[in-house]
């Protein structure tokens, strides 16, 4: 089992029981399934004996003698590992050229920029940019995809939100642990896990918590409607205080809850504010470019915008004090990510693809700080965190001012702090949360807060890498939490953290159409970061 565990996990996969005990039984049908997870096909997160039968990985997708090496991968849905071999001139040749024309492209616009020509100073350049990284990922990834190592990730997820728990709550102390629970008067205080929640047939709701030292079980009466109506998930961390009552054999010990304690963020966060009057950021998703979908002639008004050429739903001037411009993943479309993709593709390179994305950032003017993170359309691993670009493709970038982060990622830009996560959590948000939908993301995100993690749930359709150090926990209290996913445009406060649904640049594909999900695209929100709750959207007029 342990064979197959590890083999699986590298994929972010994992087998029931009955398939487990297939691989087992048959080596050769184990290396299929590898090879499938390798050559790109998407199997779930939990894999069935009847996917492994469905994806018919013996004669119809893997076509293979038993003992022949594993097929390829697919192109850029993983990046081929590098040999260590010298590049040759010739290599490079292309890769050069396209620098070279994007540094020329740059120079004739920063010399040819009539919004700057006709007397209009741009503010923003008169400040330096000041950029700091206060939590970002990737120093620590590196899991080696073991067992062990998904203990050692809600370890990290129990001590840290438990950490801001007590901090938060003086009704949990003094905390004890769930093994020293005891019958007294006093009652019983605790932090757990959620490993199950179910409703009764009476109508009660029954939790199942777990910390370092034990289990214990939960139960939210019926009658106790203000608890009730708490929503709580799997893998979320909670505190209780409640009456204890001993018990054994099959009903064990029980906890009769008092209060359910959530981590949440302050009742009213005071955001920073930047000592540089007039700055502005602008916040953005889901660029896609090399999707035909992706809207050039849209993307193009944002770049005058910018330059103080052409005015939207805000002025022309605005754009001169914009310093800084957020992304928050899906920069390129990617390949392989939904059925049929390459019918909707004008570049089925992912290399051409970025390279189209550095020519479009390229025309960004150069006073503009760029903060790229990541999604699940990107050349990274699907798992989250995810890592920034790959240097192979940074390279491609000839801004100044362009900084390649992780998914998720906290900085400050000119003394604001901000959260930036791409939002793939969103997709399994909509089944828990009965007000969090595809049309109203936003919600997720108020709901991501209130857990105090990006990725609250495990297991569905989110995939969480294995890491030691659970990074998607939300320990820096954000003034602008900025997400995306799902291509809707919106903008909304929480406890007095600013709200972007970041929008994107791709209008609707057929994939998009088939399920029902209507973009609103070409949108930005822009802050002003000088001054507390203020919050602009910037649109075509």
């Amino acid at each position: 089992m342990a064979e197959t565990a590890e083999r699986l996990i590298r994929f972010s996969r994992l087998a029931t029981p009955e398939a487990d005990r297939m691989l087992r039984e048959s080596p050769s049908l184990l290396d299929r399934v590898v090879s499938a997870l390798e050559s790109g096909v998407d199997l779930p997160l939990m894999i069935k004996p009847e996917d492994i039968e469905r994806c018919g990985l013996d004669d119809n997708i893997i076509k293979r003698k038993e003992g022949s090496p594993p097929p390829a991968r697919k192109e850029a849905i993983r990046l081929p590992e590098r040999k260590n071999e010298k590049v040759k001139p010739e290599d490079m040749a292309p890769i050069s050229d396209s620098i070279s024309n994007l540094m020329k492209r740059r120079r004739e616009t920063e010399l040819d920029t009539p919004g700057l020509k006709s007397g209009s100073r741009a503010l923003a350049r008169e400040f330096d940019a000041d950029l700091r990284i206060v939590r970002d990922p990737s120093s620590s990834m590196g899991s080696q995809g073991k067992i062990e190592d998904f203990r050692k990730l809600f370890l990290s997820r129990y001590r840290k939100l438990r950490s801001i728990l007590l901090e938060q709550h003086g009704d949990l102390s003094p905390v004890e642990n769930i093994s020293d629970l005891r019958g007294s008067e006093e009652a019983a205080r605790f932090v757990g896990i959620v490993d199950s929640a179910r409703t009764t047939k009476n109508g009660h709701i029954m939790l199942e918590l777990e910390d370092p030292t034990g289990r214990i079980k939960v139960l939210i009466s019926k009658n106790r409607r203000e608890l009730q109506s708490i929503k709580v998930v799997e893998d979320e961390v909670i505190g209780v205080t409640g009456k204890f009552r001993s018990g054994s054999g099959r009903g064990g010990s029980i906890v009769f809850a008092d209060s359910i304690l959530k981590v949440d963020v302050p009742s009213h966060h005071r955001r920073r504010i930047s000592p540089d009057k007039g700055l502005l950021a602008a916040f953005t998703s889901d660029i896609h470019i090399g999707s035909r979908m992706f809207l050039e002639k849209e993307w193009k008004r944002m770049i005058r915008w910018f330059k103080g050429e052409e005015a939207a739903s805000l002025k022309a001037e605005d754009g001169l004090r914009v310093k800084y411009l957020v992304v928050a993943g899906d920069l390129v479309d990617g390949i392989g990510i939904y059925p049929d993709q390459d019918r909707d593709l004008i570049h089925k390179d992912i290399t051409k693809q970025y390279e189209a994305l550095a020519e479009s950032l390229s025309l960004v003017p150069d006073h503009i700080e760029i903060i790229l993170i990541p999604g699940n359309h990107d050349a990274v691993r699907l798992a989250e965190p995810q890592p920034p670009l790959p240097e192979e493709f940074r390279e491609l970038f000839t801004n100044p001012g362009i900084h390649f982060l992780s998914n998720p990622t906290t900085f400050d830009i000119s003394g604001v702090r901000v959260a930036a996560y791409h939002g793939k959590s969103i997709d399994d948000m909509v089944t828990l949360f009965k007000d969090v939908t595809y049309e109203r993301p936003i919600q997720g995100m108020k709901e991501m807060l209130r857990s105090r993690h990006f990725g609250p749930t495990y297991g569905m359709r989110n995939q969480l890498a294995p890491e030691e150090d659970d990074m998607l926990v939300i320990e820096d209290v954000p003034d602008i939490f900025v997400s995306g996913h799902v291509h809707r445009f919106e903008m909304d406060t929480y406890k007095g953290i600013q709200l972007i649904e970041g929008s994107t640049w791709q209008s609707q594909t057929p994939f998009q159409k088939m399920m029902n999900l209507k973009p609103q695209p070409a949108k930005m929100g822009v802050v002003e970061l000088s001054l507390p709750n203020t919050m602009y959207a910037w649109e075509i007029t």
